[in-house]
């Protein structure tokens, strides 16, 4: 009886989490092998775009009304950004669990910007209010903690 409980308990909490967010996988190709991640993007978004350039870089990104926008991205030019960062500035620090390094902070209009990197992958967001900065921010945290798959 216990244990039913507690599993309706973790299924109601999960539902409710994730009925803030749209669940579905980042696709990129390196060296010709194909790999794909699953992640959650905080619902409300008017546009999603997929980019792949010359380089190869493959890019995702959800817009929103309020000109904020969320990105998954695989980089193989190691020069590509995103979003503008001054490392010297911003020091990253190392997520011990993942290994990955988070980038995060405030631009002119006080809005907040993040950007989560291990290796060639890049999650983040740019321009997001104080209320929604919790949720952007759980959206970059559940990319990372999950597997990349080969296709």
């Amino acid at each position: 009886m216990k244990w039913r409980i507690t599993f309706f308990l973790v299924v109601i909490l999960s539902s409710c989490f994730l009925s803030k967010y749209k669940r579905t996988n980042f696709t990129y190709t390196d060296n010709s092998q194909s790999y794909e991640m699953s992640i959650i993007v905080p619902k409300g978004y008017t546009k999603e775009k997929t980019e792949v350039d010359s380089s190869g870089n493959t890019i995702l990104s959800y817009f929103y009304k309020d000109n904020s926008f969320f990105y998954v991205a695989y980089l193989l030019d190691s020069n590509a950004q995103l979003q503008p960062i001054i490392e010297e500035e911003n020091i990253p620090r190392m997520e011990h669990t993942t290994g990955a390094f988070i980038y995060k902070g405030m631009d002119t209009e006080n809005l907040y910007w993040r950007e989560i990197r291990r290796d060639g992958l890049r999650v983040g967001y740019h321009h997001v209010a104080k209320e929604q900065e919790q949720s952007f921010d759980a959206a970059t945290n559940y990319a990372f903690m999950q597997p990349v798959k080969k296709n």
